[in-house]
């Protein structure tokens, strides 16, 4: 394959990444007194990430339906639904729940689940990752694609994420490498942050690069575990 070609998708998902971001901060200065403006804007978004992201998306299922084949999968900052669906789509046993913090994002994904057939497979909801609207143990993976470095509280996020995960369950966190973080507000990887909380430094089963463009990193990927001896209370069926 020519090395032009070789560089399309690396491209376009840098692109992508740095898109998200944009559309974020607009969203914050907006919301409150301009409301009627983001759905406007999460419309924008979906048309100009969509092409850029698929073929991310494509991959990122294919490792999740490898993690937890027919089994139950949130999503974290599911924005308009496109990778929920895709998985949806490829997994027909696999029940997949997409959470964010936007309505406007809800509502899109809500209505391109039901477009594409998988409504029944893929669900959505309103919620914020520092208070998960879950059960404890209610889900065997969990995938989140460029929205840790979003959210106030990175520590309690992962911590909420190692509640509702069920013991044995993993969560693959995808998020933009720190020189591209700058950009927002830096921080912590989640592999670093999870040390600290209730995954551990057990709990960090993989921590590496998920894309990067020719020597330029642009993704990385960390992978959480919660130990099989955790405490379940309270876990849904």
């Amino acid at each position: 394959m020519p090395r032009s070609r070789r560089l399309v998708l690396p491209a376009t998902l840098a692109g992508a990444a740095l898109a998200y971001p944009l559309y974020r901060r607009a969203l914050d200065r907006l919301v409150e007194n301009l409301r009627l403006y983001s759905a406007p804007a999460a419309g924008l978004y979906d048309v100009l990430a969509t092409p850029m992201l698929g073929g991310f998306f494509a991959r990122v299922a294919e490792e999740v339906a490898c993690t937890a084949p027919g089994g139950k999968v949130l999503e974290v900052g599911s924005g308009p639904g496109r990778l929920a669906v895709k998985l949806a789509e490829r997994e027909p046993d696999m029940r997949v729940t997409g959470l964010d913090i936007a309505p406007e994002m809800v509502e899109r994904a809500e209505a391109l689940a039901t477009s594409s057939g998988v409504a029944d497979r893929a669900c959505f909801v309103v919620g914020d990752v520092a208070s998960l609207p879950f059960p404890e143990a209610s889900f065997d993976a969990l995938v989140s694609t460029f929205s840790l470095h979003h959210w106030p509280d990175p520590s309690r996020g992962l911590a909420e994420i190692h509640r509702v995960l069920r013991p044995g369950g993993v969560a693959m966190i995808y998020d933009l490498v720190s020189w591209i973080r700058r950009f927002k507000h830096g921080g912590q990887t989640a592999a670093e942050l999870a040390v600290g909380g209730p995954f551990g430094k057990s709990g960090v089963r993989e921590r590496g690069l998920a894309a990067k463009l020719g020597p330029i990193p642009l993704v990385y990927l960390a992978v959480l575990g919660r130990e099989q001896g955790d405490a379940t209370g309270g876990c849904s069926g």
